[in-house]
């Protein structure tokens, strides 16, 4: 039964993924991203990744919010549906950021570079935690 569910979801995602490739009219488009994220919702409630979908979401236009996993008051993880990169990039990253937000302590990418621990001096604000994670491209957040 969850195989032949989660095929189902797999082949909806699918063709609503081809859906936003070939749409031309506003009105079109704005139903696809309704479906993406009607299956970003369904995805979540079901525990699982949303990364192909808010990839979808983003490419068109439309980035997705970022679900966040609040660790304690001042720490906070997410997973990116965007490449990471590598150990430069968090290097960059953790220097552009701290030097811009005076609240940053690190920022470190997982192992596998696919999702990201950020570490704040401050107390977790949705002011702080919007600000860093629309730097991985999220247009706002959700706590999970």
């Amino acid at each position: 039964m969850y195989y032949y569910s989660k095929t189902k979801l797999l082949r909806y995602v699918l063709s609503v993924s081809l859906m936003v490739f070939s749409t031309i009219t506003f009105g079109q488009t704005q139903s696809v991203v309704d479906s993406l994220n009607s299956v970003r919702s369904q995805l979540i409630s079901n525990g699982q990744p949303t990364s192909e979908v808010d990839m979808l979401l983003h490419q068109s236009g439309n980035n997705p919010s970022c679900i966040v996993h609040q660790l304690d008051n001042f720490t906070f993880t997410f997973v990116s549906y965007r490449p990471l990169g590598d150990s430069q990039r968090e290097e960059r990253v953790n220097l552009r950021l701290k030097s811009h937000y005076s609240y940053v302590n690190v920022i470190d990418f997982s192992d596998d570079f696919t999702s990201v621990r950020i570490n704040c001096n401050e107390q977790l604000t949705p002011a702080i935690i919007n600000e860093l994670v629309s730097h991985f491209g999220y247009n706002g957040y959700e706590i999970h």
